[in-house]
């Protein structure tokens, strides 16, 4: 492929490669649709002339690039379940901005993704700690629950804050992840009634389960839908109308399990 001065030498398939690590890392991260295809376009744009196609969904990026010398190329990425980490993609929305301005080689590209979605060592975040208290404690009193039935929603808040820190890492499916934390909130909520710190299990449930719905998830599938890439806002839309019913489930067997509401 041959290009101007002012582009990179880099041959096309490496081009491409680096474009869709971008463009995977970042929809592994949270990113809508349209961001992620803008940014996967502007990378090839970069390093070369032609036209360039990409297509993505939760799952899938394929990527089509017809060069300048009549030559097509196309590569695919299969995409896994993933969780939202919106600092990591605050990061590669940098490094995209950073890459269409500089074009570094392909190498320094993919090691600076590296070390963007590198795992980082596993400690316990006093700041997250909090917001899981303070977030489940004023949906608990901003629903009629007492301040006995707040302080209830925030020792629950804790100890699903550990748990998620010691198996959120291991649950790929997010449904049944969803499903399984549920359980365990909801049994933790009806222990924390009968150990005399709540007084209203139906209040403490309401403000520990908002430490689980799917908000993010939705709003961008509304946002896909809007934007016109309405497959994609429609398989957002499902992931999260199933994890709410995970949710709603887990919550409904922590009760059967424990005899009901007290």
């Amino acid at each position: 492929m041959k290009m101007d001065e002012e582009k990179s030498c880099e041959a096309p398939s490496r081009v491409m490669e680096c474009a869709l690590d971008m463009g995977e890392t970042m929809l592994r991260c949270g990113a809508e649709i349209l961001r992620v295809e803008d940014t996967v376009i502007r990378i090839c744009t970069a390093y070369g002339g032609g036209i360039v196609d990409v297509f993505t969904i939760l799952s899938l990026i394929i990527l089509s690039w017809k060069a300048d010398d009549g030559k097509n190329y196309t590569l695919t990425r299969r995409i896994n379940p993933y969780p939202t980490d919106l600092k990591k993609l605050e990061e590669l929305n940098a490094l995209s901005r950073y890459i269409c301005e500089k074009k570094p080689p392909c190498d320094e590209i993919q090691h600076r993704i590296c070390a963007i979605m590198a795992p980082a060592k596993k400690r316990i975040y006093k700041s997250k700690m909090t917001g899981y208290v303070l977030l489940a404690s004023a949906f608990t009193l901003f629903f009629g629950g007492s301040l006995r039935d707040g302080l209830a929603a925030g020792v629950v808040a804790v100890l699903m804050y550990l748990w998620d820190y010691l198996f959120s890492a291991h649950g790929r499916n997010r449904v049944v992840y969803s499903l399984a934390i549920s359980i365990v909130a909801g049994i933790l909520c009806i222990l924390s009634v009968l150990a005399g710190i709540g007084q209203h299990i139906d209040m403490v449930m309401i403000g520990s389960i908002m430490l689980l719905i799917p908000g993010i998830n939705l709003m961008n599938s509304l946002r896909d839908m809007m934007c016109g890439d309405i497959i994609t806002g429609i398989l957002r839309l499902a992931e999260a109308l199933m994890m709410a019913v995970a949710i709603a489930a887990g919550f409904g067997i922590a009760i059967m399990m424990l005899g009901g509401l007290v």
